[in-house]
This record gives structure tokens, C-alpha cells and sequence, in this order.
């Protein structure tokens, strides 16, 4: 069978099963993989992917002799050249890159072979991307979007028109997901100004002065990326957008989007004078109920309970795991609500484990000492240095129906484990949004290990949510697994399976109370996993 499956790598030459399908009898039952077709298999990949070391020019007489289409083949039946041109490319590709490389070190020692190695390169790159647009433009289940006015009247398109068309169609396809997704906001939000270049490149502020920076694929996906920063999952920002270049005919990449930097992050800890007092009046307070002889004890306490009352939830990852690539992503620096930071990397409140010594257990103790020993007056010059000037806590926004929650992304995990212990009200940080995928497949949201009765509830609990209002969209089906394309989602957590969902919910109920029963989730269905699951899927 091993061979069998190397061989499903390649078309067959027989029966032209195209790759990934099994060979079939002139009769189309399934059957093993040809003979041909299993000696096609070992010998391309002896002369492209293990040949490595044969020098190029035999590597492509190789190709070249395997490739080669024969007229009298009367086993070609009609899509198998096409397929067969797809395959080619790929190999071409991978010959030419090589003979770029061989002529390269060839020379060496009387040239500097760079251009030669970047020249083939370019031409390998180009054949790649020929390969890509044959096997999209004719795949079994080609699902992309082309610009048909671009291709009014033209019978036999170039390539790279069909290139264009596609770059074209893919912005009015993500135009016209966004204007559906903007119906669902029905409350208005804060007022923006904001500047989108050509690059992708946005930068937009408040009008109480927040800065958000990043990029959007195009500039209707500004907005998107700006409510993010709204006070709810259901606010609308009042955008006025001003546009820097051409509109676009392709999707930006977004590669060199602007960040938020210290500046920002101190221009934002500086804004918010009330957070500020807030957080320093309930440390001082700390210092008087904690006497110095204490600390450690009621440092110990107050782990164990933040522990039993307020576990965290899993990491946020559910839309890092879908297929579509990213189209826009925010950042911002803002003071937030320490208590709906729900998720802080290290999974225990107050536990690390890390190697060094002093970022692991005793990292907190000494923290926690040093912050409740400091004179009342010295406190927020101590909070600016340790959260500001400092690399900053880095958080993941979550927006949700009353207000967002937060993950720890990649840097502060001690001090919003300190924070929470404690129970400080407020914490400087800054933020980073990226905007839900527009589609999401229920293969990349559950366990499949689980099988095919995880994958029916997970599809099924989609359906309960979209008709009982709690998701907005539709759903679709590749084989059993089902496929959500996304409007809206003001709980996006729900999206995950029956243990991801309940956990946030339970999170988001301490934070924000009674927030999803006005959603319209019955508080019974918010008691446990068990109980969400009996309603979800009753």
C-alpha cells in the first residue's frame, strides 16, 4: 500500500486518475495503482525529489523523456493534458531552481554566480506560480472568485489575464462578504479618522485619542479592522476614510504593516489618568491590609482562590486554524480590564515553568514584594517603567457582545499573572485584533481524532446557533464536514466545540454578567459543559 500511495502523487499514464484518486478499471470500480503508474512514481521521484545530487541537465533529460506526451497514447482521455501540463510545471520548477543553483557553484571560482542562482530563480518562481493558476483553473472543486467584465468577449485569455481577473475577483468576493458582515453591527460606534494606502498599510485614531496601526487587504476591511476597538461586538465605528494611492485590483499583502511602538504604548498609559488612579488607589489599599510580614502568606491565599474561582480558558487559536489566509489585523495600546484577561499562557494562576530560575516560581513573591513595598507617591512612575517602558504586555483581543476578553499572545505572561492575583482592576497593554476568517471548516475547529460523531455534533451546534440567532451566514457541506461562511459572530467563541465554548462562556458570564443571557443563551444553558451541550444539541 505505501506504494501505492506515492504513486497517487502523480497522474496515471494508464487510466489517467489525476493525483490523489485511486486508479480505476475501464469499468470505473477502484483498483490498485497501475503498474505504469507505480514505475512513473519511482522514477520521477528518483530524478526530481531524490536525485538531489545528479546534475541538472540529466535530471531534465529524465523529466523531459517521462514527460514527454506521446500521440498515439490512446489511454489520454480529455482533462488528463491539462493535468499532465500541471505536473510538468511542478517538476520544471524544481529542475530549474536546481540548474540555477548547479551553474551557481559551477563558476565559482571565476564568477559570482548570484545572478545566474537568482535569474533561474525568477524563472523557476514564475513557472510555480503558471503550475498553480492551471491546477486552481482547472481543480475538481475550483471555488474562486474572477472579474467576468475583465473577461467579457475573450475566448482563449493569456494566463496572465486569467492572473488578473483572479487578483480582481478576489477583492469584489472579500467587497462583498464585508458589506454583509457591516449589516449585523446595529449600534453606532466611535468616530475615526483613518488613512489607508495603496500597500495595505492603515493607521487610524479615535476621537478620545486612541491609535490603532496596521493593515487591511483593502480599504473597505478598515472598518472591520477598527471594531475590533469598539466597545462591543455590535458597534459600528463612524469611519471617515482617506485613501492614499489607487484603489486596488489585487488584495495587499500586508508585509511591512506598521506596529504600535513605545511611544504609543507610553502616549496610552499617560491618556488614561482615571485608570491610572484606579489601579494605584487599590494598591496602596493592598499595602495597608497586607503588612509586609504577610505577603507571602496572603500572596499564597489569594493564588489558590483566583485558582478555584477564575480558571483559565483555553488560548484563542480558532481562527489561526483555518486555511483562508488573514486579511486584516489591528494593533493599539489601551488600558484594559485586568479581570477579563482570561488566558495567560502558563495555564495555573501563579505556576511557571520556565528554566530560568528567576522567571519560575519565585518570580511572583519577589514581584509582589517589591511592587506593595513601594512608597504610595513612587507608584505610577513604578507602573510606567514595568509596563511601559518595559517590552509591554502583548494581548489578543476577543470582542464580545458587552465588551471584549483577552489572551496573553507573546510577551507579560508574569506580570497579568501578578495583576490578576492581586486584583488590580486595571493593567496598560498593548493590543493586537485580527479580524474573523470569512470561512471556517469544521475539520480545522475540532479534534478529528474523535471521529465522525464529533465532526456531526460540531456541524449540527452550527446550525442550532445560526437559527437561534447566535451566528449569522450559512453553511455548506465538502463530504461530511461542514464549511461555515461567517458574517457575523458576536460571541465568537461559540464557533469552537462543546468544551472550548463552555469554557469561555463561563468566563464571559464572570466578566460580563448576564451578557449572553440578553443574547439569547438561557442562563441554564451557561451552568456547565454538560448543560450547553444539552441545549446546543437537543
Amino acid at each position: 500500500m505505501a506504494a501505492d500511495w506515492d504513486a497517487l502523487d502523480f497522474t496515471c499514464p494508464t487510466c489517467a486518475a489525476t493525483r490523489t484518486k485511486t486508479c480505476i478499471t475501464k469499468d470505473g470500480r477502484p483498483r490498485p495503482a497501475h503498474l505504469a503508474r507505480r514505475l512513473t512514481s519511482i522514477l520521477l521521484q528518483i530524478a526530481v525529489r531524490r536525485g538531489r545530487g545528479q546534475p541538472p541537465a540529466e535530471r531534465a533529460q529524465i523529466v523531459r523523456s517521462l514527460t514527454a506526451v506521446q500521440e498515439s497514447d490512446t489511454s489520454a482521455r480529455e482533462g488528463y493534458l491539462w493535468h499532465q501540463a500541471t505536473d510538468e510545471l511542478d517538476l520544471w520548477e524544481q529542475v530549474v531552481a536546481a540548474a540555477g543553483r548547479h551553474a551557481a557553484d559551477a563558476v565559482e571560482g571565476h564568477l559570482d554566480g548570484d545572478e545566474l542562482r537568482d535569474a533561474a530563480q525568477q524563472a523557476a518562481r514564475r513557472i510555480d506560480e503558471a503550475r498553480k493558476l492551471l491546477h486552481e483553473w482547472h481543480g475538481e472543486h475550483a471555488d474562486y472568485p474572477l472579474d467576468e467584465e475583465l473577461l467579457a468577449g475573450v475566448l482563449r485569455p493569456t494566463p496572465s489575464l486569467l492572473a488578473r481577473a483572479r487578483r480582481r475577483g478576489d477583492v469584489q468576493r472579500l467587497r462583498t462578504d464585508l458589506a454583509r458582515r457591516l449589516v449585523h453591527l446595529d449600534r453606532p460606534g466611535d468616530i475615526w479618522e483613518a488613512t489607508w494606502h495603496s500597500g495595505g498599510t492603515l493607521s487610524a485614531h479615535r476621537d478620545d485619542g486612541l491609535c490603532v496601526r496596521g493593515w487591511s487587504a483593502t480599504p473597505d476591511a478598515a472598518e472591520h479592522v477598527l471594531q475590533s476597538f469598539e466597545a462591543t461586538s455590535r458597534h459600528r465605528p463612524q469611519i471617515t476614510l482617506a485613501l492614499h494611492g489607487e484603489p486596488p485590483e489585487a488584495l495587499a499583502a500586508g508585509d511591512d504593516a506598521p506596529n504600535i511602538g513605545r511611544v504609543d504604548i507610553l502616549r496610552a498609559f499617560d491618556a488614561d489618568r482615571a485608570a491610572l488612579d484606579t489601579t494605584v488607589a487599590a494598591i496602596t489599599q493592598l499595602q495597608r491590609a497586607w503588612p509586609e510580614r504577610a505577603i507571602t502568606d496572603r500572596l499564597r491565599a489569594a493564588t489558590a482562590q483566583l485558582q478555584a474561582a477564575a480558571p483559565q480558558s483555553p488560548y484563542f487559536d480558532l481562527y489561526n486554524r483555518q486555511r483562508e489566509h488573514h486579511w486584516a489585523v489591528g494593533e493599539s495600546a489601551a488600558w484594559v480590564r485586568t479581570d477579563a484577561i482570561v488566558q495567560a499562557v502558563d495555564k495555573v494562576w501563579g505556576h511557571f515553568d520556565r528554566s530560568e530560575a528567576s522567571r519560575g516560581p519565585s518570580w511572583i513573591p519577589r514581584a509582589a514584594r517589591e511592587l506593595l513595598t513601594t512608597e504610595p507617591e513612587q507608584l505610577a512612575a513604578f507602573l510606567r517603567h514595568h509596563l511601559a517602558e518595559e517590552p509591554p504586555v502583548f494581548l489578543g483581543v476577543i470582542n464580545g457582545p458587552a465588551g471584549p476578553l483577552y489572551n496573553v499572545s507573546s510577551g507579560g505572561a508574569h506580570r497579568t499573572h501578578l495583576f490578576r492575583i492581586l486584583g488590580l482592576p486595571r493593567m496598560i497593554a498593548k493590543l493586537y485584533a485580527r479580524i474573523p476568517p470569512r470561512r471556517f471548516d469544521v475539520a480545522c475547529v475540532i479534534d478529528t481524532t474523535k471521529g465522525m460523531t464529533e465532526v456531526e455534533r460540531a456541524g449540527r451546534g452550527w446550525h442550532t446557533l445560526l437559527e437561534r440567532g447566535l451566528l449569522h451566514g450559512h453553511i455548506r457541506y465538502e463530504g461530511a464536514f461542514a464549511v461555515l461562511d461567517l458574517d457575523h459572530a458576536p460571541a465568537p467563541w461559540l464557533l469552537g466545540d462543546a468544551a472550548f465554548a463552555s469554557s469561555y462562556n463561563t468566563a464571559y458570564e464572570r466578566v460580563y454578567p448576564g451578557a449572553l443571557s440578553e443574547l439569547g443563551i438561557p442562563a441554564a444553558a451557561l451552568a456547565s459543559r454538560k448543560a450547553w451541550e444539552q441545549w446546543l444539541y437537543s
